[in-house]
């Protein structure tokens, strides 16, 4: 089937990774779906400014009802899913003597919750029709040092590995594959308000490639996850974050 007859729906598409991968896969012909607690309509009026087809709508991916609601919504108005990028994250920096519970929660819910309802709500029209491509963004902090304040963050995406590579045993025999992207430190609007010039020029200056990582350097892997040229590779976790050497 020819990208232009595919829907690809993206969280956290308002901005940051999702945006630059939302905009990628638009420009393949991909119809798009966005999920943001931000207003996307930017990004929706880019995509049809050059000819695409989007759509977005505000969800808190910490709800679960909103979340069910918005994949009824993508079948409902394209009639298929056919890529599923789980981009969305939140990210709260606290130690374990200032996590409570309420914030442990929000963030696994966002990170590693929505994404299983997704999954499960869209991977079923996926395996009915033979083919899928589900693609996790991670954190390539899951297996370097996290720094304090990370236990959250780290634990959701590290979960996100696992039911990466559990769905992709459960789905491969359908032809549906399940793969995750691990950046590094890269630089958006949201990583800059959190992280002084020091962070990021040290995270730089360990790379193999220095220089920041930006948005735009992780959209090729995820358009190549979400092509046919891709079919045999699932259950993945492919790190893009400039050779970072973790000493």
């Amino acid at each position: 089937m020819e990208a232009d007859q595919r829907v690809a729906v993206i969280t956290g598409g308002a901005g940051g990774i999702g945006r630059a991968i939302a905009l990628r896969l638009a420009r393949q012909g991909h119809r798009i779906a966005i999920a943001d607690l931000r207003s996307a309509t930017d990004v929706v009026k880019e995509i049809w400014a050059g000819g695409g087809n989007a759509y977005a709508e505000i969800c808190d991916l910490a709800a679960p009802d909103a979340v069910d609601r918005f994949a009824a919504g993508v079948l409902d108005r394209f009639g298929r899913c056919d890529v599923l990028v789980n981009n969305a994250a939140h990210q709260v920096l606290r130690p374990l003597a200032e996590l409570d519970l309420v914030t442990w929660r929000r963030v696994q819910a966002v990170n590693l919750d929505a994404a299983f309802q997704l999954c499960a709500a869209l991977a079923p029209d996926m395996t009915g029709r033979g083919f899928g491509r589900i693609i996790n963004v991670v954190s390539n902090t899951v297996w370097g040092p996290p720094g304090e304040g990370f236990v959250a963050y780290v634990s959701s995406k590290a979960g996100l590995v696992g039911l990466t590579r559990a769905l992709a045993v459960e789905l491969g025999e359908a032809g549906v594959t399940v793969n995750a992207l691990a950046p590094g430190l890269t630089r958006t609007s949201s990583s800059q308000r959190g992280l002084s010039t020091a962070d990021f020029e040290d995270v730089r200056m360990r790379q193999a490639v220095k220089r920041t990582l930006h948005p735009d350097d992780l959209v090729g892997v995820v358009a190549f996850l979400a092509s046919d040229e891709a079919a045999f590779i699932t259950g993945q976790t492919i790190r893009v974050d400039g050779g970072l050497i973790t000493l």
